[in-house]
């Protein structure tokens, strides 16, 4: 009679317990979720704040770049003709000449201070070598095309965070032609819609 009058007591408290397991696995649930979703905050301000400063990065090392563009020109009297990414840094380290003859000139350019396309490389021991923006793409450099630009003589630029450049989309490669024959800076949504973050010197 004592033992069955315990039975309802325990199964009583088995289920009580069993209750309070269940309750913590939905509290342990809910505390995951929490977590999830924090994480995906963090990491979403996180990488905001990087492409933010990228971006900042590469207009400070474009203006570098056009600066040093402007004492190229005033040293040999016109920019580097070329569109070859290690023919534009060749000449800007003193290099090549405007028509990209050999010359021994100074530098104009701090290559310190910016990424080249073999890390830790020479750009003197190494002519191939580039520059790099802060995404470890090419920097782009155009020499105007013809006479008839309406564009200033030279574009400097970076595809941006995408990579994209003008006249691509996410469908194209990137790197294609950038500019047309009148070196016209196009940003009609139709033909560049990764153009949009692009980022130029001038």
């Amino acid at each position: 009679m004592h033992t069955l009058a315990r039975r309802p007591v325990r199964e009583a408290r088995l289920n009580s317990q069993a209750r309070l397991r269940a309750f913590t696995l939905i509290e342990l649930l809910t505390v995951i979720g929490i977590i999830a979703i924090l994480a995906a905050i963090t990491f979403g301000v996180v990488k905001g704040v990087n492409e933010r400063a990228a971006i900042g990065q590469a207009k400070a090392e474009l203006a570098s770049l056009a600066q040093a563009l402007e004492a190229y020109k005033l040293q040999y009297g016109d920019y580097p003709q070329t569109t070859d990414k290690a023919i534009f840094l060749q000449s800007l380290i003193g290099r090549k000449g405007p028509k990209g003859a050999d010359i021994t000139g100074r530098s104009l350019v701090e290559v310190a201070k910016f990424t080249l396309s073999t890390s830790g490389g020479d750009p003197v021991a190494t002519p191939a070598l580039y520059l790099l923006d802060p995404w470890g793409r090419q920097y782009n450099y155009y020499y105007k095309a013809t006479a008839s630009w309406t564009a200033p003589s030279y574009v400097v630029m970076s595809a941006g965070p995408d990579g994209y450049l003008y006249g691509t989309n996410a469908v194209t490669a990137a790197y294609t032609t950038l500019l047309n024959t009148d070196g016209t800076l196009k940003t009609d949504a139709s033909t560049n819609v990764g153009a949009a973050d692009n980022i130029y010197s001038n």
